[in-house]
């Protein structure tokens, strides 16, 4: 298959839904030379601010010199920055290449399971993307692969790998309640499963740590918990900041990251710990090159102030107003953005331009964000989950008479067109928010 072939083929598997479980992703590595077996993993996982450490995390080790193959789900821009190789997507030739290893794979054990009329053979489009990934860390030669968990832990796709250096959870909150529990403590059970050996966190609700220090498995059917070693990241003091930087202590040192808020200190502690935990495997990973990383660490529409935004998206931010992107997905999110509003753009007038999935809490998103907002313009994202521009407004509309509040409320039917419009209009910062999807119609 050529890219677009590929692309297409792997759009139409999507369609079919998912299937949550890892066995059938270890029947489709064996099929495929279990590729996976040959390679080192720090494995990440968590409600909120999994794709910023490992973002952080891929800075850090490939300013060490490493060789770093990262996994991350949903990509912002385009499709093939899933997979990264020291930071640089999968060209539209490998991905072609290995979606069409994979697809040819399964069509084969499709046709030998149908003349034996044995169980059907179909992998999700995630299971797919997955052994894309192991395929192209291995040819590679990765030295080390940051994977982030889709959806929870335990019978996540990426949770087939044997050989963990660590696992990383980051902050939990409630989000796929109908897929993990309602509970924190149910929610922390799936994504803490991950662990093994070693797993390293930041100090969270006592629900939350139960879990974490205990984690389960089931083998051969039995419930077995785990006792691993658990270290917290330290906390941190924050020092100054400007709304291009944030400097902050951990452990007596000094560190400087550019990405803003200051859940993202929390991010990068949770980097700077884990690291410490792999030098206390043997991995050589200087206290400068953790710094470097940490400094140069980029990750997009995360609270990120548009930069070159005409030569970027075509998109023209008028002398003295500001562009935002922010993939923030849930109320958790939606507090570190409402947070970063207040911070940031304190007095300043906001326009939202909002999109939300209709299986996320998109009512708990809007009271959250709404408190920080003037106006807002509902659009609907590129997704088969979408939830409807006219229904995110009729939510909008009600919150606004719960919270006592009288702005503009309207519906636009092109993301970028209501982007330009909301910075041609009264607001000072204009903000794309609500899901990662949103990013790749500009």
């Amino acid at each position: 298959m050529n890219y677009i072939e590929a692309t297409n083929w792997i759009k139409n598997i999507e369609r079919a839904g998912s299937d949550y479980g890892i066995e059938r992703m270890r029947e489709l590595l064996v099929l495929l030379g279990e590729p996976d077996r040959a390679l080192k993993y720090v494995h990440v996982a968590g409600t909120n601010g999994k794709g910023s450490v490992c973002a952080y995390l891929t800075s850090i080790l490939k300013e060490a010199g490493l060789k770093v193959g990262t996994y991350n789900s949903p990509s912002v821009f385009c499709y093939n920055e899933r997979w990264l190789i020291n930071g640089e997507p999968l060209s539209d030739e490998l991905v072609a290449k290995y979606l069409t290893v994979v697809r040819d794979t399964i069509e084969a054990e499709q046709k030998l399971r149908e003349a034996f009329s044995l169980d059907k053979f179909q992998p999700t489009a995630f299971e797919i993307e997955t052994a894309v990934m192991f395929l192209a860390f291995f040819e590679a030669e990765c030295d080390i692969c940051v994977l982030e968990t889709g959806l929870g832990g335990r019978w996540d796709a990426t949770n087939v790998v044997y050989d963990k250096e660590l696992a990383v959870i980051t902050p939990i909150g409630l989000d796929h309640c109908g897929i993990l529990g309602n509970t924190l403590g149910e929610i922390a059970s799936e994504k803490a499963a991950i662990i093994k050996d070693v797993g390293v966190t930041l100090e969270q609700a006592p629900e939350i740590m139960e879990q974490i220090r205990h984690p389960y498995v089931f083998e051969d059917g039995k419930k077995t918990v785990r006792n691993p070693r658990i270290e917290l990241a330290k906390k941190t003091e924050f020092l100054t900041a400007s709304k291009d930087w944030q400097k902050f202590l951990y452990d007596g040192e000094e560190y400087f990251i550019s990405m803003l808020g200051r859940h993202q200190i929390d991010n990068a502690s949770l980097a700077i710990c884990a690291v410490k935990e792999l030098v206390k495997k043997h991995w050589q990973i200087s206290d400068d090159a953790v710094k470097r990383g940490l400094a140069n660490t980029v990750w997009h529409a995360r609270l990120e102030i548009v930069k070159n935004a005409e030569q970027r998206f075509n998109i023209v931010v008028p002398a003295g107003k500001t562009l935002v992107f922010d993939g923030s997905h849930n109320p958790h999110g939606a507090r570190t953005l409402a947070d970063g509003i207040a911070e940031y753009f304190k007095g300043e007038r906001v326009a939202l331009v909002l999109g939300i999935l209709k299986d996320k809490d998109y009512e708990g998103v809007v009271k959250t964000l709404l408190p920080r907002a003037d106006e807002v313009v509902c659009i609907t994202p590129p997704s088969p989950r979408a939830l409807e521009k006219e229904a995110l407004e009729t939510t909008v509309k009600n919150v606004c008479k719960q919270q006592n509040k009288d702005i503009k409320v309207c519906v636009a039917n092109d993301i970028k067109r209501a982007v330009r419009d909301a910075l041609d209009g009264d607001a000072q910062v204009v903000v794309l928010c609500g899901s990662l999807t949103l990013f790749s119609a500009l």
